[in-house]
């Protein structure tokens, strides 16, 4: 896929749940994104259509992808003309069918999925329920190539580090991180971005669920480690223009992905 060099828009949305009720998610999804004037490409936060806090219940509200959530994220895309990645209770197919992911979709302008990622890292009692995905796959955009993590793959530089190795040129990150994570992961989104050049856009919760907190504080990260733009702490939305030129510059200048050392780095 040919890719536009020309600056893009990039929107980070961070909603309230209602938990388990996804008619009333997507209604939320839905009502935000009509809301979104001109972006390029909106995400929203990890398991967004089912809320966050609810252990067993994953396992029955979990849905194949394609599936009558993924549709309906399909009509908001198209409708609204933009690549929307959002994260879903992923149940798999076929001999995958007695497992379930905790997931990230992406949809383009034409409501075509382009992917799906699996999370990873899995956090604390997540590890119950779902599966950990097994790879880092980059998504080949009109924009530019896209990389995908969820929450505490956020932690794990190596996921960053593997997603720019292989091309990707901004990672997204949709999150429900709790409010005791804020500091570290003001640390974690710049760093992400200086240590590979890449532009980094972090979609967080808000509100409460049952002992959880959410603090948002969605942002866009810059390969200079600027921040585009920052959301507070209640529902709503942010955008920020992305030019590729700033990371191709930055890459000149600090060339960690081309001086790597690789074998050097056995454990």
């Amino acid at each position: 896929m040919v890719h536009d060099s020309s600056p893009f828009n990039v929107t980070v949305a961070q909603i309230k749940t209602k938990l388990g009720d996804v008619k009333s998610n997507l209604s939320l999804i839905r009502k935000l994104s009509s809301q979104i004037r001109k972006s390029d490409i909106v995400c929203f936060p990890e398991l967004a259509t089912t809320g966050y806090a609810l252990g067993r219940k994953w396992i029955e509200l979990a849905e194949e992808i394609p599936g009558t959530v993924t549709e309906e994220l399909s009509k908001m895309a198209s409708e609204y003309g933009f690549y929307l990645i959002c994260g879903v209770d992923e149940r798999g197919r076929g001999e995958e069918a007695q497992n379930i992911y905790d997931s990230a979709v992406l949809i383009d302008p034409k409501g075509k999925l382009v992917g799906v990622y699996r999370k990873v890292h899995l956090w604390g009692s997540e590890r119950k329920y779902f599966t950990s995905g097994k790879s880092f796959p980059v998504f080949r955009t009109k924009l530019a190539t896209i990389g995908i993590g969820i929450c505490y793959d956020l932690e794990f530089p190596e996921s960053a580090r593997i997603l720019a190795r292989k091309g990707a040129k901004i990672v997204f990150y949709p999150s429900a991180q709790p409010s005791n994570a804020r500091k570290m992961v003001e640390i974690y989104v710049r760093s992400r971005s200086s240590e590979n050049c890449v532009f980094t856009a972090f979609s967080n919760r808000v509100g409460y669920e049952r002992n959880l907190s959410f603090f948002g504080e969605s942002q866009i990260s810059s390969p200079d480690t600027r921040i585009l733009a920052q959301a507070g702490g209640g529902q709503g939305f942010v955008s920020a223009k992305v030019d590729l030129k700033v990371l191709d510059e930055q890459r000149r200048l600090l060339p960690y992905l081309r001086e790597l050392e690789p074998g050097a780095y056995s454990t």
